[in-house]
């Protein structure tokens, strides 16, 4: 009678050969999402323009919709003086924030950072962002995350500069709102 171990890696080299053909395929979709996509240079003023809940203007530049990239997100934002981006946490998602002008103050967690142009922030899931410009200049910042459906979350939460101009609010469905919720993971809190 074979022993428990023999049965137990024979069974693991059988699922091994199983799952063969699917790590295949796997690695398959991958080299085929990245290579459909093309090149792309995308200057300052190009990307979808997005106004948000609190009148902050965004462009989503790098993503699925605006360049057909599989695994990134990045958009810009130009922060006029006195203005914030309110405090908040990506319950999934780490974050890259890009100091392209000007100089902002950084809140993380409880502790601020002034950063100058130049200046990167590295934001682990789980913790306190706030962003503010406290010069008398304008500031603009990148951010960066690893998730190409972060993208959806700013086509959801900011409006098309048409429909804000009109003051209307977009259309939304049930299946929007999951969506929303997925593409999201953020969390808001008063600071």
């Amino acid at each position: 009678m074979p022993s428990l171990q023999h049965l137990l890696a024979s069974a693991l080299i059988v699922v091994s050969a199983a799952l063969l053909p699917v790590a295949g395929a796997t690695a398959q979709v991958t080299a085929d999402l990245h290579t459909a996509a093309l090149p792309k240079v995308v200057l300052p003023d190009e990307g979808e323009r997005r106004i948000l809940p609190d009148g902050r203007a965004i462009r989503l530049k790098v993503g699925p919709s605006a360049t057909g990239a599989g695994y990134l997100f990045l958009g810009a934002e130009e922060l006029p003086p006195g203005s914030r981006v309110p405090r908040h946490r990506h319950e999934l998602d780490e974050e890259v924030l890009i100091v392209q002008q000007g100089e902002v103050t950084f809140f993380l967690d409880d502790s601020a950072h002034v950063a100058p142009a130049g200046s990167v922030v590295y934001l682990p899931p789980r913790h306190w962002i706030m962003v503010e410009n406290r010069a008398s200049v304008p500031a603009r910042i990148m951010f960066v995350f690893p998730r190409g459906a972060v993208e959806r979350c700013f086509q959801f939460i900011g409006r098309s500069v048409a429909d804000s101009v009109a003051g209307r609010a977009p259309a939304r469905t049930s299946a929007d709102a999951s969506e929303e919720r997925h593409s999201c993971q953020m969390t808001y809190r008063a600071p």
